[in-house]
């Protein structure tokens, strides 16, 4: 359908895809996923006063967000491996792109930019595909929910809040925390992935035909 789209109507057609893939992902996604992360901000700052605020500091948390998104991409690997399905194979490429900016290899970030641009673009030509996971109340939430958080913990990153009260003080906590938490939320989505998928192939085994 979207092959005929594009051959039809050529670039316009393309764009008119793309940009009612977007309008319908951001239709789709939960209200309360877009202040979320800056929630996070305020409890982060509250907790970087108590006396486990040691937790949000930088070098703390180089050593948890790593480990956090290298078992992330472990489990993901098992769950494409088990289910060979289009979307767990996406995720897992997001997940290892991730994973490798973590490590901080040369290129990595570059890199994970390219791979979002083109899992993207990707997701909106297969869009019906992709849209029997996406359905999914959980997976639906957790998915958008990780990249909007990974963007915001960006924006901190460039120092677009550079004028913000103390910022110099207190803007690797929230960056280095806020990003670890989308770590969280990425490893609860491919949780829920291999959940969703188990369900799958369960009813799928239980709808064969019994062997004479």
């Amino acid at each position: 359908m979207v092959g005929a789209s594009t051959k039809k109507f050529g670039i316009a057609g393309t764009i008119s895809h793309h940009f009612e893939s977007a309008k319908m992902a951001l239709l789709n996604t939960p209200y309360w996923v877009w202040p979320l992360p800056f929630l996070l901000c305020v409890i982060i700052l509250l907790i970087r006063e108590t006396p486990i605020g040691w937790m949000t500091e930088k070098p703390v948390m180089e050593i948890i967000a790593p480990t956090i998104i290298g078992l992330t991409a472990m489990l993901v690997l098992f769950v494409h491996h088990w289910t060979r399905e289009l979307f767990t194979l996406m995720l897992a490429c997001l997940v290892w792109a991730l994973f490798l900016r973590e490590l901080h290899f040369y290129g990595t970030s570059r890199g994970l930019y390219i791979t979002v641009i083109v899992l993207t673009i990707m997701a909106s030509y297969k869009r019906d595909v992709l849209k029997e996971f996406l359905s999914q109340r959980a997976i639906g939430t957790l998915l958008p929910l990780a990249l909007w958080t990974y963007f915001v913990s960006k924006l901190f990153d460039r120092h677009v809040f550079h004028s913000l009260p103390d910022y110099v003080l207190w803007h690797d906590n929230v960056e280095e925390t806020l990003e670890a938490s989308g770590h969280v939320f990425t490893f609860v989505l491919v949780v829920m992935t291999l959940r969703y998928a188990s369900l799958r192939i369960q009813k799928r085994a239980g709808n064969k035909p019994a062997d004479d």
